[in-house]
This record gives structure tokens, sequence and C-alpha cells, in this order.
């Protein structure tokens, strides 16, 4: 049932938003799903987002839930790497809600009865007033799917293949994270950062939670000796 769906250990960083995505808001990405929100009433809208790890795909189907529910529209995020151990079950009801973001679908390929469920899901959900956004690290006919038909529906609609993040993205979508919580990270800090620590963006982002919760309790700067101190580097 859709109420135990809600209970699944999914949650949203509340600064995971349109405006903090490191594209910008001007950029393809984001004017393409605020477009979508616009059509809405009009047709079934999906998006299948492609992209590696540190594309910032995750980032925009968190950002896209937030929006939906500024907007007043039920949503849910389905993390495929948090629930798949669950079994395809946790689809059951879902398509009762306006907008459903699915991230990592390359985990469940060649998973028949993932694929099944997907594909049936697919089909229930494809009408107006309805969002489907869908992420993966591959092209559709790349996944190896066991479902040809599964393969098919997901070349619907729109696809956006989304760059890796460099270095500078990393350091700039830092900083710019760390302005949005009122706090001072320079450019010096963000880099030394991504040298010292792993390069995978949401695990900067915890260490910046950190970091941002010892400032506060110190009531000091964030400065490199601050940081070293901190994470006891």
């Amino acid at each position: 049932m859709l109420s135990s769906q809600l209970a699944l250990p999914v949650t949203l960083p509340d600064d995971e938003t349109y405006a903090s995505y490191f594209g910008g808001e001007d950029s393809l990405e984001v004017s393409h799903l605020r477009s979508s929100f616009n059509h809405l009433n009009e047709q079934f809208q999906y998006t299948y987002l492609c992209g590696l790890g540190d594309s910032g795909k995750s980032h925009l189907l968190y950002a896209t839930c937030v929006h939906a529910q500024e907007l007043g529209l039920s949503s849910m995020l389905l993390s495929l790497s948090e629930v798949q151990h669950y079994g395809p079950q946790v689809l059951e009801g879902v398509d009762a809600l306006d907008v459903v973001c699915i991230d990592d679908l390359h985990l469940i390929a060649g998973d028949e009865a993932w694929e099944k469920a997907l594909f049936n899901f697919f089909n229930r959900f494809n009408e107006p007033g309805k969002l489907l956004l869908i992420s993966a690290d591959l092209l559709p006919d790349m996944l190896h799917l066991d479902l040809p038909d599964l393969e098919s529906r997901l070349k619907w609609g729109t696809t956006l293949q989304i760059r890796s993040m460099s270095d500078d993205d990393k350091a700039q979508a830092l900083t710019n994270r760390a302005k949005m919580r009122g706090l001072e990270l320079s450019d010096e800090c963000a880099r030394f950062l991504l040298t010292r620590l792993s390069r995978d963006m949401r695990a900067l982002l915890d260490v910046l939670d950190t970091l941002d919760h010892a400032s506060m309790a110190a009531q000091r700067k964030l400065t490199i000796p601050f940081i070293k101190a901190t994470l006891k580097l």
C-alpha cells in the first residue's frame, strides 16, 4: 500500500534544489525540468537522465521532488541503491502520486521481477498530470535489459546526457552550497577538501555538513587548519 511506501528510508536534502544545481538554474537540464511542470496537465511528462555517478543527476531528482512539493504536488524519490532489496513491491500504490523520480535504474538491469514491475508501473503511470524522472549511468539500449518492452518505454520522452563534474565544478558547487548555508568556504579550502578526501560529491557534501556544525559550535571560520583539526586530517 502507498502508506507503507512513504515510510521507506529515503530522505530529501533540504538544500538540493534547482537553485543549488552545479550547472545553474539556466542549464538545459533545469530549464527542461521546470518546463515539464508547466506542461504537466497537458500530457504525461517523462525524462531520462543519463550520466555517471558524479554527474549531478541524483541532485536533479532530489530537486525535482522538492520543486513538486513547493507546487503542492505529491512526490516520491525511489533510490534503487536504497530500496532494491525490498523488491519490486515498493512500486505498489506509487502510481497514485503526481511525481515519481527513480534513481540508478541500471542497478536492476537483468532482474526479471524488477524489470516487469517497472514496465507495468510505467504503463499505469502514463497519463496527463503525471511526471516521471528516471536516471541511470547508461543509455537505455546500453543497460543490457532482458525485457525489450521496458527498453522501448525508457526511450520515450526526452533523454538528457549529463557530463561528469570536473574538480572545478565540484569546488564551485561546495562554495555555493556553503554560501547557501551562510557559511564562507574559500576556494582554497574547497580545493583542499578535494585533494585530501573522496571526490564523490555526496561524500563531500556530508563533510560540508560536518564542518558547518563544527564551525557553528566553535564559532570559528573555515580555514585549512580548522578543517584539518575537525576532520583529523
